[in-house]
């Protein structure tokens, strides 16, 4: 009968072992998953960011936007870098109207008018 009954005792703690292991694996993608999610929103957020910041700095410099420059994928204001990692930048101006158009890293594309 102790036989029996030890032998039970073993069958429950493979059991409690597998289930455990089976929601470790399970939680440990589940964080995976979570922190890849998480990285990439904070990504697009940051360039969120940046991309404002520089669309206020240059509101508030639209008078001098004769010393914006685009070279490299960076952008410079009077020889200091404003913004990295734009792919694309066009600067239109014609009757007191300004037209921006930006592409920040081919994951946000804008934009911008201003009026002089």
């Amino acid at each position: 009968m102790k036989q029996n009954k030890s032998a039970f005792s073993l069958f429950e703690l493979i059991l409690v072992i597998l289930i455990s292991s089976i929601m470790v694996v399970y939680s440990f993608s589940f964080l995976k998953e979570l922190y890849s999610s998480n990285k990439n929103l904070q990504k697009r957020e940051t360039a969120k960011v940046d991309l404002l910041s520089t669309k206020i700095f240059l509101q508030k410099h639209k008078d001098n936007l004769s010393k914006l420059e685009y070279k490299n994928n960076t952008l410079y204001y009077d020889g200091s870098i404003l913004l990295e990692k734009v792919k694309e930048f066009k600067l239109n101006q014609n009757k007191g109207k300004i037209s921006i158009k930006i592409n920040f890293n081919d994951m946000i594309i804008q934009t911008w008018r201003y009026s002089l």
